[in-house]
């Protein structure tokens, strides 16, 4: 559904202080204090909970790496879970949340359920202290976002959210390129990240979906992360389908935003804007050079950055500075990144005590500024961001 966060904004600002405070104590909390003492097997057991299309991705990658372990899966759509336990050579299966974390004990749970059961289903997760990776976004509101963070933080786990993409490589690079100073002062940046729509669910197009959840996220992290917290957000949205029709409900009622523009104010006069939608075309392709479509451009005084290909999954990054206006192509290697990775990325944190690029409140931030967009449409107004989180990512 649609939130309504006016009402909550400086309890949530007083209690965000506290919090910030309370994780002060140990750097990145959430990945830097565990370690393989706290798993004496040298193995994070997995369960995954939320076996529809999105399981199909992130089970190859979960059962593929030397130091998980997935004990079980669960949905509540059983025969989807035992295809998927089946498929993958998982000994447990559970029929609800509920019977899974009273079942065979595991460390991590990975939550791919549908958006609006993201909340709900973490929420028993860590009030069992079971570590969380949630699918994007952790909750629907932020309020029950916040508390998340509080629940994890008392019962001494930890929660993280998707997507991944301050995770990439040439994620890195435009940050580093842009501390460098090579394209000046940043001053904008333009994300667009938008398809026809999915087609197996409809809950992607009722309360509590819609493409910004869905698709924009993705730009919104990228470009929080490149660019710093954002400081107030003005957004407009648009339905343009009466219905959809999808797999498993036939005709449904649209509900949610299929098409999203947002633009956001960061520090130091830094504008950017997302565009995404379920109504697009995106067959598209550029001819020659193998190139890929830009789908990431941040612009300076000095020059100019487009990553290829979309941010989720980039294919390279393309610049062009002051003294060389002809776009050079850097950092085509993807490394181990893989935009179903974070369960895999957050297990490593946690069984080696790295610190998390991924941060809570870097998705708590992100899901305010969605939310904002929401209000702004709503209200006709600017909406001020309250939360914040620690940025730069890197130096």
């Amino acid at each position: 559904m649609k939130p309504n966060i006016t009402l909550d904004r400086r309890q949530f600002l007083r209690d965000t202080a506290v919090l910030g405070a309370a994780i002060g104590v140990a750097p990145n909390l959430f990945g830097a204090e565990a370690g393989s003492s706290s798993f004496p097997s040298r193995k994070i057991r997995v369960g995954h909970i939320g076996c529809g299309n999105v399981s199909g991705s992130y089970l190859p990658n979960l059962t593929s790496q030397p130091f998980i372990e997935v004990v079980s899966v669960c949905d509540i759509i059983l025969d989807r879970a035992k295809k998927r336990a089946q498929q993958f050579k998982v000994p447990d299966v559970y029929p609800n949340i509920d019977e899974m974390l009273a079942g065979v004990p595991f460390d991590l749970l990975v939550n791919t359920t549908s958006m609006p059961s993201h909340g709900p289903v973490n929420k028993k997760a860590l009030q069992a202290k079971r570590h969380v990776w949630s699918e994007k976004p952790m909750a629907l509101e932020v309020k029950d976002a916040k508390e998340l963070l509080d629940l994890a933080q008392r019962n001494g786990v930890h929660i993280w959210a998707a997507p991944t993409c301050v995770t990439s490589p040439q994620f890195k690079f435009m940050a580093e390129t842009m501390a460098s100073g090579k394209v000046g002062k940043v001053t904008a940046a333009h994300g667009t990240y938008g398809h026809g729509g999915p087609g197996w669910s409809g809950w992607f197009y009722q309360k509590g979906g819609g493409s910004l959840y869905d698709l924009g996220v993705y730009n919104v992290t990228t470009f929080t992360g490149l660019l710093g917290p954002v400081k107030e957000v003005v957004g407009m949205e648009t339905i343009l389908n009466a219905t959809r029709k999808v797999e498993d409900q036939g005709e449904v009622k649209v509900e949610a935003d299929e098409n999203t523009m947002l633009i956001m104010r960061h520090g130091n006069g830094v504008l950017s804007h997302v565009q995404t939608g379920f109504v697009y075309f995106d067959g598209e392709r550029l001819a020659g050079e193998g190139r890929q479509l830009f789908t990431i451009d941040v612009t300076g005084t000095k020059g100019t950055m487009h990553m290829q290909g979309w941010d989720w999954g980039p294919g390279g990054v393309d610049v062009a500075s002051q003294g060389e206006a002809v776009l050079e192509t850097f950092c085509k290697d993807p490394g181990k990144y893989n935009w179903v990775g974070g369960a895999a990325y957050v297990a490593e944190s946690l069984l080696t005590g790295k610190p998390s690029l991924i941060t809570p409140e870097h998705g708590l931030h992100v899901l305010e500024v969605m939310n904002a967009c929401h209000e702004s449409q709503r209200t006709g107004r600017r909406v001020k961001i309250e939360s914040t989180f620690k940025w730069p990512l890197f130096g």
